[in-house]
C-alpha cells in the first residue's frame, strides 16, 4: 500500500494523529520521557504491515522509535497505526 508518511519527518504523522485522537497521550511529552524516546529518533517505515490485532487484521503504518531507557539498554520499537482511523494497534501475542 502507498505510505503517505514515509519520506516524511514523523511530526507530520504525530500532527495527523493527535487531531484525530486529541485525548491520547501516546505523543506527549511525559509519555515519551518515560519510555526514553525522542520525536526525532521515530522514523515511518516504507511498507505498511498487516497486523493481526486483538480485534482482527488490520493494514498499518510501522513508527519506528529507539527506547532509551529499556532495562536491557537501548532498543528499537515498532509501534503499529491503522491505515485508516490512525489507531494505535497492539499485535496479537503468537499472532
Amino acid at each position: 500500500m502507498n505510505n503517505k508518511y514515509h519520506g516524511r519527518s514523523a511530526s507530520h504523522f504525530i500532527d495527523d494523529f493527535e487531531r484525530r485522537h486529541p485525548q491520547s497521550y501516546f505523543f506527549r511529552r511525559n509519555t515519551l520521557n518515560f519510555f526514553g524516546e525522542r520525536i526525532s529518533d521515530m522514523r515511518i517505515l516504507q511498507e505498511t504491515a498487516t497486523i493481526a490485532g486483538y480485534d482482527g487484521a488490520h493494514e498499518c503504518y510501522v513508527l519506528s522509535s529507539l527506547q532509551r531507557k529499556y532495562p536491557g539498554g537501548p532498543r528499537r520499537k515498532y509501534h503499529y497505526f491503522d491505515v485508516d482511523t490512525l489507531e494505535h494497534i497492539i499485535p496479537k501475542e503468537g499472532g
